[in-house]
């Protein structure tokens, strides 16, 4: 049972604050590729009659993920363990922002849909709005060890489950060797890699006339944050107001700002918005020299055929605020069952074989924490395959991405109002960037806004 009902009018709302940034939608991010049985301990049975009617589950995705070898690899896991289920996509236009929007306007009006991908920050948004379904009956029927099988990695909301885990994803470094070679610049060292070191790197291989950036970061909104999350700066004050008017916010979006205005290391807000730049810019020009984003993208950049490259890639953990830290943003991914959901048992029993297994295919840092020493460093194999040409190793990935003393801290904002803040991060921050106002006015407009977020949110409750 749900604990609450949201009257009709504030779900409306909701659906009109719920503006997720790019990280954050529906297989916007590419899944992976290749396929082997895990040997683990948890398993999803297949039923027994093969008689049985096959039943057609909808998972929600972008056209563009729908289209990559990857989700279908993805998609067959289920049909490869579950005889009578297999998935189909439903395509929803748009991304990031704009795909949750149109998701959750979809699931409003009863659209049906069975499986979508989410995160720990947007699974909470589409709870609250009763856009999911609870799985803790499906869980407490099944009898099924989910402290086992994934640990600290289970969230709950409202005191119930809404996604099962499938994997983290951790920002790291990627860099174009032959750019640092060219400017003379050293690799970046795990030990010693700092954002002042990322942007003395960037300054040296920038080249304006031949169109060379050295780094490239977006509009999405945990780039408006990065030290400031970095260093774990609270987001909410004690009395439960925001917290923006702490330096260390105004820090973080003036250094953003400056890689693109003061330094011009990086495209400017204006030109990036008027040139509608397309995030994978680092693997399809080979002008980009550094590109700080979720470990996903290396994912993308082992599909040779959609992005075939002429020079090499370098991988270092994300750059530090102090030398030696080791903390870098990160996210849980998942998958929950739609409200809308006819088949709910059954897209269960595909969520599933999701979480239980996806980390079986390239790319994934796992969710589930039974997993043995052996098959934690066969993850990391067939990406290691894939950037052989690059001088990319095994212990390079793991250093990057799953070394024990990396401290994953949260990405997106998580509380009361924050869709709204998420949404207020960029707009604001895009605002301070283009120069259409100083960053006191944007840190004091943020503040104030996010405030009044806060309070609309609790007063709903």
């Amino acid at each position: 049972m749900r604990k609450r009902m949201l009257p009709r009018i504030m779900l409306v709302m909701i659906a009109a604050a719920l503006l997720v940034a790019g990280c954050s939608g529906g297989g916007g991010k590419p899944s992976n590729t290749g396929t082997k049985e895990s040997n683990s301990g948890a398993s999803t049975q297949p039923p027994s009659n093969d008689k049985e009617e096959v039943i057609v589950l909808k998972y929600a995705t972008t056209a563009d993920t729908a289209a990559r070898q990857s989700t279908k690899d993805l998609m067959a896991l289920v049909e490869q363990k579950l005889k009578n289920v297999k998935l189909e996509p439903l395509i929803i236009p748009g991304e990031g922002t704009e795909w949750n929007q149109k998701v959750t306007i979809s699931l409003m009006a009863g659209d049906e849909m069975d499986i979508i991908y989410q995160n720990a920050t947007t699974y909470q948004k589409f709870a609250t709005a009763n856009l999911l379904e609870p799985l803790d009956s499906y869980i407490a029927a099944d009898g099924y060890d989910i402290e086992k099988i994934y640990g600290s990695s289970i969230s709950k909301y409202m005191d119930q489950i809404y996604m099962l885990p499938a994997f983290r994803d951790v920002h790291v470094t990627m860099y174009n060797k032959d750019l640092f070679d060219k400017a003379e610049v050293p690799y970046p060292d795990n030990a010693t890699w700092t954002w002042e070191k990322y942007t003395e790197a960037a300054k040296a291989i920038t080249n304006e006339k031949e169109g060379i950036y050295g780094s490239y970061m977006l509009d999405w909104d945990n780039y408006f944050m990065l030290s400031a999350r970095q260093k774990q700066v609270p987001e909410y004050k004690a009395d439960g107001t925001s917290n923006y008017d702490d330096p260390a916010f105004a820090e973080s979006m003036k250094f953003f700002g400056d890689l693109g205005n003061e330094l011009k290391v990086q495209p400017d807000m204006i030109s990036f918005k008027s040139k509608k730049m397309p995030w994978d810019s680092f693997l399809t020009s080979g002008t980009i020299g550094q590109f700080v984003v979720g470990h996903w993208a290396l994912q993308t950049a082992m599909d040779k055929n959609l992005y075939p490259r002429d020079w090499k890639l370098g991988l270092a953990i994300m750059p530090q605020v102090d030398e030696g830290g080791k903390a870098v943003m990160g996210i849980m991914g998942g998958y929950s069952i739609a409200s809308t959901s006819k088949h709910k048992q059954e897209a269960y029993e595909a969520l599933k074989v999701l979480a239980e297994n996806q980390w079986t295919l390239p790319g994934i840092v796992p969710a589930r924490v039974d997993l043995s020493d052996d098959e934690i460093n066969q993850i990391f194999q067939p990406m290691a395959d894939a950037f052989k040409d690059d001088g990319i190793t095994i212990e390079e990935l793991k250093a990057a991405i799953l070394d024990p003393s990396l401290q994953i801290v949260n990405e997106k904002i998580v509380g009361p109002g924050m869709s709204k803040i998420t949404s207020l991060i960029s707009s604001e921050g895009e605002l301070y960037a283009s120069k259409q106002r100083t960053l006191e006015q944007t840190m004091a407009e943020l503040k104030k806004k996010a405030d009044e977020a806060i309070k609309e949110d609790q007063s709903t409750k």
